[in-house]
């Protein structure tokens, strides 16, 4: 095993892993395991994800590890980080033989290595999960951002592996300075622990970065600087005057928010907003409007659906036969998905001020986000007033910056809560 770093060769175990395989910015990281807390940021396809990946299949194959690529919510594991696991095995050549060992196994996410080294990656939406791994050495935390403080406490305090340079990788894009990771590694003072190591990155840095993205990414340079400081340059926002300033993030149980027995007036909301480059949003959530709470329990943000899509998705959650207010911009869509099975879908009512009016409604209500409702958090973190040019005071009207879909869905299901409507209850 050679850990010298030469003009053709990385490393070499087994197989030969030569430096064009590596982003240059990356290449001087490939086998460096000397930080307990290692931070890789910035912005969209900059590469660092799949860095990660393939700098911790090097670590399985140079000793023996036990060790967990996690996402926050369970449903992404499969598209996220499991994805980007293979597609290492193939890279390095090293799938087939893996896997005729039967070494993968698809049903659980697990790769096994030949020197007795274990990966697993799992979703964490239920944080106590965490305590069930024992003597793991080694755990990258992907889209950490979706991740809260005290999920890192947890995973950290599961670190006792009896191996050495026990490490803990984050990765992901800035959001707001609000999120937890802008303080907690010290971006807020420019303070960096001894035990920490943070690399940032951008799409210029990667040179398997495709035209059509570069072209995106420089875009929105002239469209949307904010979202370009964000997405391309790979920095924090600086946050302006927020469209929903409050919220609170908390676990619940839906079913029991909607079928509490204390007289309140409850509706199940559920409302969409159509997409196909920009996202289908979908918000699911319980509205207490007697004590003037909204419990967000459920989500759904996604490109490229077909309406047949969007039908499947919402037989799937369970709510085909509820009413569900979606953009009534696209009528066509709607009979589509009504002759599909969601027959009591309808477009929202749409009027003059009829944003604002909605806004409005949101912030009547205490609202409190489950924790696997990570990119309507997102939004809220993001969607601002927009600025007078000429004062510089905030105006009236939210600016167009896209992080307003799932706002939007949300606006459209109030629409279900009605001073003399029926309370509305879903089977269970």
């Amino acid at each position: 095993m050679c850990k010298n770093i030469s003009k053709r060769k990385v490393i070499t175990i087994n197989i030969d892993i030569t430096e064009g395989m590596f982003n240059k910015i990356y290449l001087p990281y490939v086998t460096d395991y000397s930080h307990r807390y290692n931070v890789y940021y910035g912005g969209r396809s900059s590469g660092k994800s799949y860095f990660i990946c393939d700098k911790l299949v090097i670590k399985a194959l140079s000793s023996k590890r036990k060790m967990l690529f996690m996402m926050k919510q369970d449903n992404k594991v499969e598209e996220t980080v499991w994805r980007m696991l293979l597609d290492t095995l193939v890279k390095f050549k090293l799938y087939d033989s893996i896997s005729n060992k039967k070494g993968i196994n698809k049903s659980n996410h697990t790769v096994t290595f030949n020197n007795g080294s274990w990966i697993k990656c799992v979703g964490l939406q239920e944080p106590e999960r965490i305590k069930g791994y024992v003597n793991i050495d080694t755990v990258w935390m992907e889209e950490c951002t979706n991740f809260t403080s005290e999920d890192v406490e947890l995973v950290d305090g599961t670190i006792r592996g009896k191996a050495k340079d026990k490490e803990i990788y984050f990765s992901f894009n800035p959001v707001s300075k609000q999120n937890w990771v802008y303080k907690y590694f010290g971006f807020d003072t420019g303070t960096i622990q001894e035990d920490t190591f943070i690399l940032k990155s951008v799409y210029k840095d990667n040179k398997w970065c495709d035209d059509a993205t570069i072209k995106r990414l420089e875009r929105l340079k002239e469209r949307n600087p904010a979202r370009y400081k964000i997405e391309a340059e790979g920095d924090f926002a600086t946050l302006d005057k927020l469209v929903i300033p409050y919220y609170t993030v908390d676990y619940f149980n839906w079913k029991e928010k909607l079928t509490e027995d204390n007289g309140d007036r409850r509706f199940l909301a559920i409302g969409g907003d159509f997409g196909f480059q920009d996202p289908t949003a979908v918000t699911c959530s319980v509205v207490n409007d007697k004590n003037k709470k909204l419990y967000i329990f459920d989500e759904h943000y996604q490109r490229a659906m077909l309406n047949p899509d969007i039908a499947r998705m919402i037989m799937a959650k369970g709510f085909q036969k509820e009413k569900i207010f979606f953009d009534s911009a696209e009528p066509k869509s709607i009979q589509e998905i009504r002759k599909l099975g969601i027959t009591r879908i309808m477009p929202c009512k749409k009027g003059k001020g009829s944003i604002s009016n909605g806004l409005k409604k949101i912030l009547e209500y205490e609202i409190i986000v489950h924790p696997s409702c990570v990119h309507i958090r997102d939004e809220f973190d993001n969607y601002c007033y927009k600025k007078d040019k000429q004062t510089g005071e905030y105006t009236s009207e939210p600016l167009d910056n896209g992080y307003c879909h799932l706002v939007d869905a949300l606006r459209y299901s109030l629409q279900i809560v009605r001073k003399k409507a029926n309370i509305l209850t879903v089977k269970l």
